[in-house]
C-alpha cells in the first residue's frame, strides 16, 4: 500500500513541477487522485478563462479528463456525450499542437498517450455493441473515433509494431458503413487498405467495393487509381477485367466502346477475357429498352462486332468454349432472322396470289398481269437475294457451334450453364443440318445423305442431354 502511495506522490510532484501555468495545478491534483467528476467541473472553470481557450494544454487536460469519464462505465452513464467531448477536445488540442509535444512528454511515464488509448478502446467496444445490435449508424460513428485514434497511434508507432494501418477498427467501421448503405463512407475506409497496398484474400473484397462504387458514381480518376493498385496487388486475378469492363460500360456509349475496342484490338492489348467481355457488351446493346431506339442496321452492326469479339476471345484462348458458343448463338439468331424474312416474303407472295384480281377485259388484263408480275418478281428477288447470306450465316453458325460443342462436351455436366450451352448447341446444329438437307432435297443425293446423317447425329445428342 505504501508503495502505491509513493508512486502517486512522485507522479504528483513530477506533474506539478512540469506545470506550464498555475491555472492547471488544482486540475492536475484532482486528475491524479482520480476525482474525475471534480476534475470535470474544474476544467470547465478553466475554460471560462479567455486566456485558456487558445492553449493546447487546456484542451489536452479536457481530453484527459473526459477520456477517463468515457472509459468508466458508471461515469459514462452519468455523463452522456462525454465520448464526443473527449474526441473533439483531442482534435482541438491536435490542431494547436500538431507535434503532440506535451502528449508525448517522456517524463509523464504511463500518462503520455493514455487518453488516446481510452478513447480508442472505449469507442471500439461500444461500436461493437452497436454492431451486434445492427445499429449501423451508431456503430459506424462510434467506430470512427477508434479509426481516428488508431491513425494517430499508427502514425506515431505507439504499438511499436510498424503497422501501416489499424486494421481492426478500420474494417469494423467499413463493415458498419457498408451494412448501413453508407457507400461513400465505406469506400473511403476501404481505400485506406488499398492506399497501403495491403493484399491477401481477406482484403480483395475491399478493392472490389471501391471499384464498384467508382463505377456506380462514374468517378474515372478514382477507378483508374484503384484498378491499377488492384492489378499490382493481385496480379494473377482476371476478375479486374470484369470490373474494368463494367466501368467502361457505365461511362461510355456503345460507339465509344467500339472505338476503344478497335484501338485496343489494333494494339494487341486485349486478353481473351476482355474480348469476351466486349462481346457481351456489344451483344447486350441490342437488347432492352434502349435497344428499341436503334435502327435495324445499327443492331446488325453491334451484333457483328460482338461476333468478332467472341471469335477473337476463342482464338486467344481455345479453352473458352463459351466464347465459341456465343459466336454460334449470334450466327444462329441471324440465320433465324433471315429465315423469318424469307417466310414473310413467301406469305406475302401467297397473299398476292390469293388476291389476284380477275380481269376479263383483254386490254386491262395485260396491264393487270404486268403489274402483278412486277409485284411478285420484286418479292421473289428479295428471297433470291437472301439465299446467299442465309447459307453463309448458317455455315458460320455450324462451324462455331461445333467448336463450342466439342469444347464443352467434356466439361462439368453438373454446371447448369455448361449443360444448357451443350443442349442448345446440338439442338441448333440439328436444325441447321435439317435446313441444309431440305435445301438440296431432290437436287443432290450425296449432299442430302451427308446432311441427313449430321442431322440425325445431333438430334440423338439432344435426346442424350
Amino acid at each position: 500500500m505504501k508503495k502505491i502511495i509513493l508512486l502517486v506522490a512522485c507522479s504528483i510532484s513530477l506533474v506539478i513541477a512540469n506545470a506550464q501555468d498555475k491555472m492547471y495545478k488544482k486540475l492536475q491534483t484532482l486528475y491524479i487522485a482520480a476525482q474525475y467528476e471534480e476534475a470535470k467541473a474544474e476544467i470547465e472553470k478553466v475554460m471560462a478563462n479567455p486566456k485558456a481557450i487558445d492553449k493546447a494544454e487546456t484542451w489536452l487536460w479536457r481530453t484527459r479528463i473526459y477520456a477517463e469519464i468515457y472509459f468508466s462505465e458508471p461515469l459514462r452513464k452519468l455523463n452522456p456525450g462525454c465520448g464526443n467531448i473527449a474526441f473533439e477536445s483531442f482534435k482541438k488540442y491536435e490542431a494547436l499542437e500538431s507535434n503532440y509535444k506535451m502528449l508525448a512528454n517522456p517524463e509523464l511515464s504511463a500518462w503520455r498517450w493514455r487518453p488516446l488509448d481510452l478513447i480508442y478502446v472505449t469507442s471500439f467496444n461500444l461500436g461493437r455493441s452497436f454492431f451486434e445490435e445492427k445499429k449501423w449508424d451508431s456503430s459506424y460513428n462510434t467506430f470512427m473515433k477508434s479509426v481516428y485514434m488508431g491513425d494517430v497511434i499508427v502514425k506515431n508507432n505507439l504499438r511499436e509494431n510498424g503497422a501501416k494501418i489499424d486494421t481492426v477498427s478500420v474494417l469494423y467501421a467499413a463493415y458498419a458503413a457498408q451494412n448501413g448503405k453508407m457507400e461513400a463512407e465505406a469506400t473511403a475506409l476501404y481505400e485506406k487498405f488499398a492506399d497501403c497496398k495491403i493484399g491477401g484474400k481477406d482484403f480483395k473484397d475491399a478493392y472490389m467495393y471501391i471499384l464498384l462504387y467508382a463505377s456506380k458514381t462514374k468517378d474515372k480518376a478514382k477507378f483508374n487509381k484503384y484498378i491499377a493498385i488492384a492489378k499490382e496487388v493481385y496480379p494473377n486475378d482476371d476478375a479486374w477485367d470484369d470490373y474494368e469492363m463494367e466501368f467502361i460500360t457505365n461511362t461510355t456509349t456503345v460507339e465509344e466502346r467500339i472505338a476503344y475496342y478497335d484501338k485496343e484490338d489494333a494494339a494487341g492489348t486485349l486478353t481473351a477475357r476482355k474480348y469476351m467481355l466486349f462481346g457481351q457488351s456489344f451483344s447486350e446493346a441490342t437488347k432492352g429498352e434502349e435497344a428499341e431506339k436503334l435502327d435495324s442496321l445499327t443492331k446488325v452492326r453491334y451484333d457483328k462486332k460482338a461476333v468478332e469479339a467472341f471469335k477473337k476471345a476463342y482464338q486467344k484462348d481455345n479453352k473458352l468454349g463459351i466464347a465459341a458458343y456465343n459466336a454460334g448463338l449470334l450466327y444462329y439468331n441471324e440465320f433465324v432472322e433471315y429465315d423469318d424474312r424469307i417466310s414473310n416474303n413467301r406469305r406475302a407472295l401467297q397473299q398476292l396470289n390469293s388476291n389476284k384480281p380477275v380481269v376479263k377485259d383483254p386490254k386491262k388484263k395485260a396491264v393487270a398481269d404486268a403489274e402483278f408480275k412486277k409485284q411478285t418478281d420484286a418479292i421473289k428477288k428479295l428471297n433470291s437475294d437472301l439465299e446467299k447470306p442465309i447459307l453463309e450465316t448458317l455455315d458460320s453458325c455450324v462451324v462455331w457451334l461445333e467448336i463450342a460443342y466439342n469444347n464443352l462436351k467434356n466439361g462439368n455436366m453438373e454446371d447448369r450453364t455448361t449443360l444448357n450451352c451443350i443442349k442448345n448447341s446440338v439442338k441448333w446444329l440439328a436444325n441447321a443440318f435439317m435446313y441444309k438437307r431440305e435445301k438440296v432435297k431432290g437436287k443432290d443425293t450425296k449432299a442430302y445423305d451427308a446432311y441427313d446423317a449430321k442431322y440425325n447425329e445431333y438430334d440423338k445428342l439432344y435426346e442424350k442431354y
